[in-house]
C-alpha cells in the first residue's frame, strides 16, 4: 500500500481533471514509438510505423494512446488499491502480450514529457513529484505479474 499525502492526492486529482486523454495519450504513445523504436514490435498490427511522420499520422497509435490514458482514470479513482485495480491488465501484458515491463517506465516518462509540454509552468515541481509517484505506482502495478 502506498501512503499518499493530502497534497499528493489533490495534485493528482487536479492534474487529472485538466488532462485530455485524447490529446496526451496519442502524443505520449507516438513519442514512445519514435524515441524508443524497438517498442514498435508490440504494435505490428498498427501498420506503417517506419518514420516519425508515419507514427504521428497513424490512427491506431492515436486510438491506443487514448485508451492508455483513459485507463489511468481507474488508478486515479483507486489510489489506495492500484495494484489490484491493474491485476488483470498486468496479467494480460505479461502472459498474453509478452510486453517487456521496462516499456511501462518508458511510456510513463513519455507521458511526463507530454504533460510538461502541455502545462508548462503549471506543471510545478510539486505536481510533477506527485504525478511521478503516481506513475511509479502504476508502473509497479502493471509489472506485478512479471515477478
Amino acid at each position: 500500500m502506498v501512503d499518499w499525502t493530502d497534497a499528493e492526492r489533490s495534485a493528482i486529482a487536479s492534474l487529472w481533471g485538466s488532462i485530455d486523454p485524447a490529446e496526451v495519450g496519442p502524443a505520449a504513445l507516438a513519442r514512445l514509438l519514435i524515441v524508443y523504436p524497438w517498442t514498435q514490435r508490440y504494435f505490428t498490427a498498427f501498420g506503417n510505423l517506419s518514420s516519425a511522420a508515419a507514427v504521428l499520422g497513424n490512427a491506431d497509435v492515436a486510438k491506443h494512446g487514448t485508451i492508455v490514458m483513459n485507463g489511468l482514470d481507474r488508478a486515479v479513482k483507486n489510489l489506495d488499491d492500484i495494484k489490484n485495480t491493474y491485476t488483470a491488465l498486468s496479467k494480460k501484458h505479461s502472459e498474453v502480450l509478452h510486453v517487456d515491463p521496462d516499456n511501462f517506465k518508458l511510456l510513463a516518462a513519455c507521458i511526463d514529457v507530454c504533460l510538461a509540454q502541455k502545462f508548462g509552468k503549471r506543471f510545478t515541481a510539486d505536481i510533477h513529484e506527485a504525478w511521478s509517484k503516481f506513475m511509479s505506482v502504476v508502473v509497479s502495478a502493471l509489472s506485478r505479474q512479471y515477478v
